[in-house]
């Protein structure tokens, strides 16, 4: 066995505080680029706030892990939706909320059926249950002209569309995906869709607002 002599472990101490003093600048520049986890808007004509610590995530953390994969047993979502479709965190939801949806130029869309959505809701977002969006679903080109698309002679144009952020139930679930297929076949624009993973899952269990 190798014995170190007094000089090396001293050596080795002063690495060790090298070390220690370079993991707490470290830690000092991820502090610094921590985002806040607020956001205050209009929506729908009424201020909306979301904070952080809700005192009611718990509940809603222990009901949305609670629920059943809607894929195959024991599934879970890509980190991708789709080619083209950005994924997207919760700081990300959050500045979409305050930059583009409270200026009217993006929606954050719910793709859970109503059932899954009268579980609670991210505040400030919109309900489009996928199945709406379906090819052979009778009211999809009204709704594609609700999210801003101009139709001529059943030809879309989606240079007006809005940006959209979609999210469900969280990773096990895979109704956002769904939807983001049924969009990008009716020729939506996928870099106009980002999708948000986490869904209500992860925005519970961090503890932001959720609203029923």
């Amino acid at each position: 066995m190798w014995c170190p002599k007094r000089g090396d472990m001293m050596i080795g101490r002063a690495w060790g505080i090298v070390a220690l003093l370079a993991m707490q600048a470290g830690a000092a520049a991820a502090q610094d680029h921590l985002t806040n986890a607020r956001a205050s808007f209009i929506f729908d004509g009424a201020r909306v706030e979301i904070a952080p610590n809700s005192p009611d995530a718990p509940v809603y953390a222990a009901r949305f892990a609670a629920l059943q994969p809607l894929c195959d047993p024991d599934c879970i979502a890509p980190e991708a939706a789709a080619v083209g479709v950005r994924t997207v965190i919760e700081p990300d939801v959050l500045g979409f909320l305050v930059n583009e949806v409270a200026q009217n130029q993006g929606l954050l869309v719910d793709a859970r059926m109503p059932g899954g959505r009268a579980l609670g809701f991210i505040p400030g977002s919109v309900s489009l249950p996928h199945e709406t969006v379906a090819s052979d679903n009778e009211f999809r080109d009204e709704i594609l002209k609700a999210l801003g698309a101009r139709a001529f002679e059943s030809v879309f144009n989606f240079a007006d569309a809005q940006r959209l952020v979609v999210f469900d139930n969280g990773p096990s679930q895979n109704e956002a995906s769904i939807l983001i297929a049924h969009l990008l076949d009716a020729c939506y624009p996928a870099e106009k869709i980002n999708y948000y993973r986490g869904g209500m899952q992860v925005w519970s269990v961090v503890g932001l607002t959720v609203q029923e």
